[in-house]
Protein backbone atom coordinates (compact mmCIF):
# COMPACT_ATOMS: atom_id res chain seq x y z
CA UNK A 1 0.00 0.00 0.00
CA UNK A 2 2.73 2.45 0.94
CA UNK A 3 4.58 1.67 -2.30
CA UNK A 4 1.50 2.54 -4.33
CA UNK A 5 1.09 5.76 -2.37
CA UNK A 6 4.74 6.66 -2.96
CA UNK A 7 4.44 6.06 -6.69
CA UNK A 8 1.30 8.17 -6.79
CA UNK A 9 3.12 11.00 -5.07
CA UNK A 10 6.04 10.77 -7.49
CA UNK A 11 3.62 10.92 -10.42
CA UNK A 12 2.22 14.25 -9.25
CA UNK A 13 3.76 17.18 -11.17
CA UNK A 14 5.74 19.65 -9.10
CA UNK A 15 3.55 22.52 -7.99
CA UNK A 16 6.12 25.06 -9.17
CA UNK A 17 6.69 23.46 -12.59
CA UNK A 18 6.48 26.14 -15.31
CA UNK A 19 3.48 26.07 -17.57
CA UNK A 20 2.70 27.68 -20.93
CA UNK A 21 2.74 31.47 -21.03
CA UNK A 22 0.42 33.23 -23.49
CA UNK A 23 2.03 35.62 -25.94
CA UNK A 24 -0.37 38.57 -25.34
CA UNK A 25 1.15 40.49 -28.25
CA UNK A 26 0.59 44.18 -29.01
CA UNK A 27 -1.79 44.75 -31.91
CA UNK A 28 0.83 46.74 -33.85
CA UNK A 29 3.08 44.16 -35.59
CA UNK A 30 6.02 46.59 -35.60
CA UNK A 31 5.96 46.76 -31.79
CA UNK A 32 8.04 44.17 -29.89
CA UNK A 33 6.10 41.61 -27.88
CA UNK A 34 7.41 39.30 -25.17
CA UNK A 35 10.96 39.15 -23.75
CA UNK A 36 13.62 37.58 -25.99
CA UNK A 37 16.34 35.10 -25.19
CA UNK A 38 19.43 34.29 -27.23
CA UNK A 39 21.61 31.20 -27.19
CA UNK A 40 24.74 30.20 -29.12
CA UNK A 41 25.13 26.54 -29.92
CA UNK A 42 26.95 24.15 -32.24
CA UNK A 43 25.34 21.98 -34.87
CA UNK A 44 27.09 19.79 -37.44
CA UNK A 45 30.32 21.69 -36.87
CA UNK A 46 28.69 25.13 -37.31
CA UNK A 47 28.09 27.94 -34.83
CA UNK A 48 24.43 28.92 -34.61
CA UNK A 49 22.70 31.88 -33.02
CA UNK A 50 19.18 31.19 -31.79
CA UNK A 51 16.69 33.86 -30.71
CA UNK A 52 13.52 32.70 -28.97
CA UNK A 53 10.56 33.94 -26.91
CA UNK A 54 11.65 34.16 -23.29
CA UNK A 55 9.65 33.77 -20.10
CA UNK A 56 8.27 36.82 -18.34
CA UNK A 57 10.60 35.75 -15.53
CA UNK A 58 13.53 36.89 -17.71
CA UNK A 59 14.69 40.31 -16.53
CA UNK A 60 17.70 42.43 -17.29
CA UNK A 61 19.24 44.54 -20.02
CA UNK A 62 19.61 42.99 -23.46
CA UNK A 63 23.11 42.21 -24.63
CA UNK A 64 24.96 44.27 -27.21
CA UNK A 65 26.55 42.83 -30.34
CA UNK A 66 30.27 43.51 -30.73
CA UNK A 67 31.42 42.98 -34.31
CA UNK A 68 35.04 43.03 -33.18
CA UNK A 69 34.48 39.36 -32.35
CA UNK A 70 34.30 38.66 -36.10
CA UNK A 71 37.69 40.24 -36.86
CA UNK A 72 40.21 37.39 -37.19
CA UNK A 73 43.62 37.41 -35.51
CA UNK A 74 45.37 37.68 -38.89
CA UNK A 75 43.77 41.13 -39.31
CA UNK A 76 44.37 42.39 -35.77
CA UNK A 77 48.00 41.31 -36.16
CA UNK A 78 48.21 43.91 -38.95
CA UNK A 79 45.91 46.62 -37.60
CA UNK A 80 45.94 46.14 -33.87
CA UNK A 81 42.64 45.90 -31.97
CA UNK A 82 39.72 46.97 -34.16
CA UNK A 83 36.67 48.48 -32.50
CA UNK A 84 33.16 48.94 -33.82
CA UNK A 85 30.19 50.71 -32.21
CA UNK A 86 28.20 48.24 -30.11
CA UNK A 87 24.73 47.36 -31.39
CA UNK A 88 22.26 47.07 -28.50
CA UNK A 89 19.60 44.36 -28.63
CA UNK A 90 16.64 43.30 -26.56
CA UNK A 91 17.92 39.72 -26.27
CA UNK A 92 18.90 38.28 -22.87
CA UNK A 93 21.68 35.71 -23.00
CA UNK A 94 20.44 32.19 -22.09
CA UNK A 95 17.14 33.51 -20.71
CA UNK A 96 14.56 30.90 -19.69
CA UNK A 97 12.46 29.69 -22.59
CA UNK A 98 8.83 30.77 -22.78
CA UNK A 99 6.78 27.58 -23.02
CA UNK A 100 4.17 28.03 -25.75
CA UNK A 101 0.49 27.24 -25.78
CA UNK A 102 1.04 26.08 -29.38
CA UNK A 103 4.48 25.36 -30.90
CA UNK A 104 6.42 28.28 -32.32
CA UNK A 105 7.14 28.55 -36.06
CA UNK A 106 10.83 28.72 -37.04
CA UNK A 107 12.54 31.33 -39.24
CA UNK A 108 15.96 30.71 -40.81
CA UNK A 109 18.01 33.86 -41.52
CA UNK A 110 20.79 34.13 -44.14
CA UNK A 111 23.30 37.02 -44.16
CA UNK A 112 24.96 38.76 -47.11
CA UNK A 113 28.54 39.39 -48.27
CA UNK A 114 30.64 40.87 -45.48
CA UNK A 115 27.87 40.25 -42.97
CA UNK A 116 27.48 37.80 -40.11
CA UNK A 117 24.74 35.82 -38.42
CA UNK A 118 24.26 38.86 -36.14
CA UNK A 119 23.95 41.52 -38.85
CA UNK A 120 20.16 41.96 -38.59
CA UNK A 121 19.43 41.64 -34.88
CA UNK A 122 16.69 44.26 -34.96
CA UNK A 123 14.67 41.91 -37.17
CA UNK A 124 15.70 38.57 -35.66
CA UNK A 125 15.01 39.66 -32.09
CA UNK A 126 11.76 41.33 -33.13
CA UNK A 127 10.44 38.15 -34.72
CA UNK A 128 11.41 36.22 -31.58
CA UNK A 129 9.47 38.74 -29.48
CA UNK A 130 6.44 38.05 -31.69
CA UNK A 131 6.47 34.31 -31.07
CA UNK A 132 9.01 32.87 -33.53
CA UNK A 133 12.24 30.98 -33.01
CA UNK A 134 14.89 32.44 -35.34
CA UNK A 135 18.18 30.74 -36.19
CA UNK A 136 21.22 31.88 -38.21
CA UNK A 137 24.79 30.83 -38.93
CA UNK A 138 27.84 32.42 -40.56
CA UNK A 139 28.25 31.43 -44.21
CA UNK A 140 31.88 30.47 -44.76
CA UNK A 141 33.26 32.30 -47.79
CA UNK A 142 31.03 35.34 -47.54
CA UNK A 143 31.15 36.37 -43.88
CA UNK A 144 33.05 39.34 -42.45
CA UNK A 145 35.57 36.97 -40.90
CA UNK A 146 36.69 35.62 -44.29
CA UNK A 147 36.41 38.88 -46.25
CA UNK A 148 38.45 41.16 -43.96
CA UNK A 149 41.75 39.31 -44.56
CA UNK A 150 41.25 39.87 -48.30
CA UNK A 151 41.65 43.65 -47.88
CA UNK A 152 45.43 43.40 -48.00
CA UNK A 153 48.13 42.67 -50.58
CA UNK A 154 49.13 39.95 -50.11
CA UNK A 155 45.96 38.70 -48.41
CA UNK A 156 46.17 37.89 -44.72
CA UNK A 157 45.63 34.35 -43.51
CA UNK A 158 42.01 33.24 -43.72
CA UNK A 159 41.04 35.22 -46.83
CA UNK A 160 38.22 33.31 -48.51
CA UNK A 161 36.17 34.74 -51.37
CA UNK A 162 34.60 31.43 -52.36
CA UNK A 163 31.16 32.81 -51.57
CA UNK A 164 31.39 34.97 -54.68
CA UNK A 165 31.14 31.71 -56.64
CA UNK A 166 29.11 28.89 -55.13
CA UNK A 167 26.49 30.08 -52.64
CA UNK A 168 27.34 28.60 -49.21
CA UNK A 169 23.84 29.41 -48.01
CA UNK A 170 22.38 26.68 -50.21
CA UNK A 171 24.11 24.20 -47.90
CA UNK A 172 23.60 26.09 -44.65
CA UNK A 173 19.87 26.86 -44.91
CA UNK A 174 18.85 23.19 -45.37
CA UNK A 175 21.21 22.32 -42.51
CA UNK A 176 19.30 24.73 -40.29
CA UNK A 177 16.05 23.12 -41.38
CA UNK A 178 17.54 19.83 -40.19
CA UNK A 179 18.39 21.55 -36.90
CA UNK A 180 14.75 22.56 -36.49
CA UNK A 181 13.57 19.03 -37.25
CA UNK A 182 15.87 17.78 -34.48
CA UNK A 183 14.41 20.21 -31.97
CA UNK A 184 17.61 22.18 -31.57
CA UNK A 185 21.18 21.03 -31.04
CA UNK A 186 20.37 19.04 -27.90
CA UNK A 187 16.62 18.69 -28.27
CA UNK A 188 15.82 21.66 -26.05
CA UNK A 189 13.16 22.84 -28.51
CA UNK A 190 11.47 19.47 -29.06
CA UNK A 191 7.74 20.01 -28.72
CA UNK A 192 8.31 23.75 -28.41
CA UNK A 193 8.74 24.47 -32.12
CA UNK A 194 6.83 23.34 -35.17
CA UNK A 195 9.49 22.31 -37.72
CA UNK A 196 6.80 22.08 -40.39
CA UNK A 197 6.06 25.81 -40.00
CA UNK A 198 9.37 26.92 -41.47
CA UNK A 199 10.18 30.29 -43.03
CA UNK A 200 13.32 31.57 -44.73
CA UNK A 201 14.59 35.13 -44.95
CA UNK A 202 17.87 36.76 -45.91
CA UNK A 203 19.56 39.99 -46.91
CA UNK A 204 21.49 40.75 -50.11
CA UNK A 205 23.31 37.52 -51.05
CA UNK A 206 21.16 36.01 -48.30
CA UNK A 207 18.15 37.08 -50.36
CA UNK A 208 19.67 35.04 -53.17
CA UNK A 209 20.01 32.12 -50.78
CA UNK A 210 16.37 32.58 -49.80
CA UNK A 211 15.07 32.27 -53.34
CA UNK A 212 17.56 29.59 -54.45
CA UNK A 213 16.79 27.33 -51.50
CA UNK A 214 13.13 28.25 -51.54
CA UNK A 215 12.94 27.10 -55.15
CA UNK A 216 13.96 23.52 -54.33
CA UNK A 217 13.41 22.85 -50.61
CA UNK A 218 9.69 22.38 -49.96
CA UNK A 219 10.24 22.38 -46.20
CA UNK A 220 10.33 26.18 -46.37
CA UNK A 221 6.74 27.39 -46.52
CA UNK A 222 7.36 31.15 -46.72
CA UNK A 223 10.16 33.22 -48.29
CA UNK A 224 11.15 36.80 -47.38
CA UNK A 225 14.17 37.87 -49.48
CA UNK A 226 15.47 41.39 -48.83
CA UNK A 227 17.57 43.42 -51.29
CA UNK A 228 18.46 40.34 -53.30
CA UNK A 229 17.08 37.20 -54.88
CA UNK A 230 15.95 35.64 -58.11
CA UNK A 231 12.76 34.17 -59.54
CA UNK A 232 10.99 31.29 -57.77
CA UNK A 233 8.80 29.01 -59.85
CA UNK A 234 7.64 26.86 -56.94
CA UNK A 235 4.19 27.74 -55.62
CA UNK A 236 5.32 29.14 -52.27
CA UNK A 237 4.35 32.46 -50.66
CA UNK A 238 7.04 35.09 -51.13
CA UNK A 239 7.40 38.75 -50.23
CA UNK A 240 10.51 40.43 -51.63
CA UNK A 241 11.65 43.68 -49.99
CA UNK A 242 13.28 46.10 -52.45
CA UNK A 243 15.13 49.38 -51.99
CA UNK A 244 14.46 51.87 -54.74
CA UNK A 245 17.80 53.59 -54.04
CA UNK A 246 19.81 50.37 -53.83
CA UNK A 247 23.13 50.94 -55.58
CA UNK A 248 24.36 47.37 -55.00
CA UNK A 249 21.45 45.24 -56.23
CA UNK A 250 19.36 47.43 -58.59
CA UNK A 251 15.64 47.49 -57.99
CA UNK A 252 14.78 46.81 -61.64
CA UNK A 253 16.34 43.36 -61.57
CA UNK A 254 14.54 42.43 -58.37
CA UNK A 255 11.21 43.65 -59.75
CA UNK A 256 11.78 41.45 -62.81
CA UNK A 257 12.56 38.46 -60.57
CA UNK A 258 9.33 38.95 -58.64
CA UNK A 259 7.31 39.39 -61.80
CA UNK A 260 8.69 36.05 -63.02
CA UNK A 261 7.60 34.34 -59.79
CA UNK A 262 3.93 33.27 -59.81
CA UNK A 263 3.41 33.45 -56.03
CA UNK A 264 5.58 36.46 -55.16
CA UNK A 265 4.60 39.89 -53.88
CA UNK A 266 7.01 42.81 -53.59
CA UNK A 267 7.32 45.67 -51.15
CA UNK A 268 9.33 48.62 -52.48
CA UNK A 269 10.78 51.36 -50.28
CA UNK A 270 11.62 53.98 -52.95
CA UNK A 271 14.17 55.88 -50.80
CA UNK A 272 15.84 52.86 -49.16
CA UNK A 273 19.39 51.81 -49.95
CA UNK A 274 20.95 48.38 -49.76
CA UNK A 275 21.70 48.27 -46.02
CA UNK A 276 18.31 49.62 -44.94
CA UNK A 277 17.25 45.98 -44.47
CA UNK A 278 20.03 45.26 -41.95
CA UNK A 279 21.75 46.83 -38.93
CA UNK A 280 25.11 47.25 -40.67
CA UNK A 281 24.94 51.04 -41.03
CA UNK A 282 25.37 51.20 -37.24
CA UNK A 283 28.97 50.00 -37.69
CA UNK A 284 30.00 53.25 -39.46
CA UNK A 285 32.22 51.58 -42.03
CA UNK A 286 33.41 54.97 -43.29
CA UNK A 287 34.98 55.72 -39.92
CA UNK A 288 36.44 52.22 -39.68
CA UNK A 289 37.95 52.65 -43.14
CA UNK A 290 39.44 56.06 -42.36
CA UNK A 291 40.86 54.94 -39.01
CA UNK A 292 42.32 51.53 -39.84
CA UNK A 293 42.61 51.06 -43.60
CA UNK A 294 43.13 54.35 -45.46
CA UNK A 295 46.63 55.00 -44.01
CA UNK A 296 48.00 51.63 -45.15
CA UNK A 297 50.13 51.09 -48.26
CA UNK A 298 49.35 47.36 -48.45
CA UNK A 299 45.63 47.87 -49.01
CA UNK A 300 43.97 46.03 -51.89
CA UNK A 301 42.19 49.11 -53.21
CA UNK A 302 39.84 47.21 -55.51
CA UNK A 303 38.43 45.02 -52.76
CA UNK A 304 38.53 47.73 -50.10
CA UNK A 305 36.69 50.29 -52.23
CA UNK A 306 34.07 47.72 -53.21
CA UNK A 307 33.45 46.76 -49.59
CA UNK A 308 33.32 50.42 -48.55
CA UNK A 309 30.66 51.12 -51.20
CA UNK A 310 28.71 48.11 -49.98
CA UNK A 311 29.10 49.17 -46.35
CA UNK A 312 27.68 52.66 -46.94
CA UNK A 313 24.82 52.08 -49.39
CA UNK A 314 21.68 53.24 -47.65
CA UNK A 315 23.53 54.76 -44.65
CA UNK A 316 23.36 58.40 -43.46
CA UNK A 317 27.07 58.87 -44.22
CA UNK A 318 26.40 58.46 -47.95
CA UNK A 319 24.20 60.10 -50.56
CA UNK A 320 22.38 58.07 -53.21
CA UNK A 321 23.77 58.41 -56.71
CA UNK A 322 21.40 60.42 -58.94
CA UNK A 323 21.64 57.86 -61.72
CA UNK A 324 20.37 55.18 -59.31
CA UNK A 325 17.81 57.11 -57.33
CA UNK A 326 15.73 60.23 -57.73
CA UNK A 327 15.66 60.77 -53.98
CA UNK A 328 18.04 63.35 -52.51
CA UNK A 329 18.69 61.31 -49.37
CA UNK A 330 18.18 57.81 -48.08
CA UNK A 331 15.14 56.89 -46.02
CA UNK A 332 15.62 57.35 -42.28
CA UNK A 333 16.88 54.04 -40.88
CA UNK A 334 14.55 54.02 -37.87
CA UNK A 335 11.63 54.33 -40.26
CA UNK A 336 12.85 51.61 -42.62
CA UNK A 337 13.48 49.32 -39.64
CA UNK A 338 9.90 49.85 -38.47
CA UNK A 339 8.53 49.07 -41.92
CA UNK A 340 10.65 45.92 -42.21
CA UNK A 341 9.56 44.71 -38.76
CA UNK A 342 5.92 45.37 -39.56
CA UNK A 343 5.77 43.67 -42.95
CA UNK A 344 8.00 40.75 -41.97
CA UNK A 345 5.79 40.01 -38.97
CA UNK A 346 2.56 40.31 -40.97
CA UNK A 347 3.95 38.13 -43.76
CA UNK A 348 5.06 35.28 -41.51
CA UNK A 349 1.89 35.54 -39.41
CA UNK A 350 -0.15 35.19 -42.60
CA UNK A 351 1.84 32.33 -44.10
CA UNK A 352 2.92 30.29 -41.08
CA UNK A 353 0.12 31.03 -38.62
CA UNK A 354 -2.88 31.43 -40.88
CA UNK A 355 -3.24 35.11 -40.10
CA UNK A 356 -4.79 37.88 -42.16
CA UNK A 357 -3.33 38.69 -45.61
CA UNK A 358 -0.67 41.39 -45.69
CA UNK A 359 -2.34 44.73 -46.44
CA UNK A 360 -0.93 47.49 -48.58
CA UNK A 361 -0.87 51.25 -47.96
CA UNK A 362 0.44 50.92 -44.40
CA UNK A 363 3.21 53.48 -44.89
CA UNK A 364 3.59 56.33 -47.39
CA UNK A 365 7.27 55.35 -47.73
CA UNK A 366 6.46 51.84 -49.03
CA UNK A 367 4.43 50.36 -51.87
CA UNK A 368 3.10 46.79 -51.94
CA UNK A 369 2.49 45.07 -55.29
CA UNK A 370 0.82 41.66 -55.14
CA UNK A 371 0.91 38.74 -57.51
CA UNK A 372 -2.86 39.08 -57.92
Amino acid sequence: MWIAALLACRAEPASDAPGPEPLDLPADPSTPGVPVGVRTESWQGRTLEVWYPASDAAVGVGESVDFAAFVPASVTDLLGPVTFPLIPTRALRDAPLRLPETPYPVIVFSHGFGGTRLQSVDLTTHLASRGYVVVATDHVGRSMTELLPCLFTPPAAGCDLSGFGADPGTVDAPLLADWAAAGGADGWLTGVIDPTALGLTGHSAGGGTTTSVGEVDARFRALLPMAGGGPVSRDVPELMLIGGCDGIVPAAGLVAAVDASPSADRLTLPAAGHLAFSDLCALHFDEVYDTYLAPRDDLNALIADSLLALGLDGCPAATPAPEVCAEGAYLDLDRSAQIVRDYATRFFDATLRGGAPVPGDLYPEATLATAD
